[in-house]
């Protein structure tokens, strides 16, 4: 498949979020457990669990990814030392036990997955904007900016009211 631009240097901001945000953004909490992953384009992706118990897909994609190591670190250690805390004999501990609490903003994306008996599934994605987390520490930790789209348009607004 052929690149569609050649020099990654080209690619603003605007272009990127253009091509990540196609739908509204929206604001909710949900909780993240350690489970990561990484599409072909490595962005980061960690398991989200809805209020309902849904499992999601959240991405930090584009510039954001790079900074969602903090996050991704933060789960890890959390994973780690619940593993560490088990008393020998007993059941490891189950990775939806460990959460980590997130208010994110974001557009939804829809992914259908054609199976091995050509069933279709359909999955939900949460592409992220912009996040925050209480740290380990407790200190509260925010990441991000509004989509590029988003911005220009509150811009508009700005300078139509004048």
């Amino acid at each position: 498949m052929k690149k569609r631009i050649s020099n990654p240097d080209d690619i603003t901001p605007a272009y990127e979020d253009q091509g990540l945000f196609k739908k509204p953004s929206t604001e909710l909490v949900i909780n993240l457990i350690p489970k990561f992953g990484k599409n072909t384009r490595h962005d980061v992706i960690i398991k989200g669990l809805m209020e309902n118990g849904v499992e999601v897909d959240v991405i930090f994609a584009g510039r954001r990814k790079h900074q969602a190591a903090e996050l991704v670190t933060l789960m890890k250690r959390k994973w780690e030392e619940a593993n560490y805390s088990v008393v020998k004999g007993s059941p490891p501990p189950k990775r939806k036990s460990v959460r980590v609490p997130t208010r994110v903003q974001g557009s939804w994306r829809t992914r259908v997955i054609d199976d091995e008996q050509n069933l279709y599934c359909v999955e939900h994605q949460l592409l992220v904007a912009r996040w925050a987390y209480h740290g380990s520490g407790g200190e509260f930790c925010s990441f991000g900016e509004p989509p590029y789209v988003q911005q220009r348009f509150k811009e508009f607004l700005e300078k139509s009211r004048e």
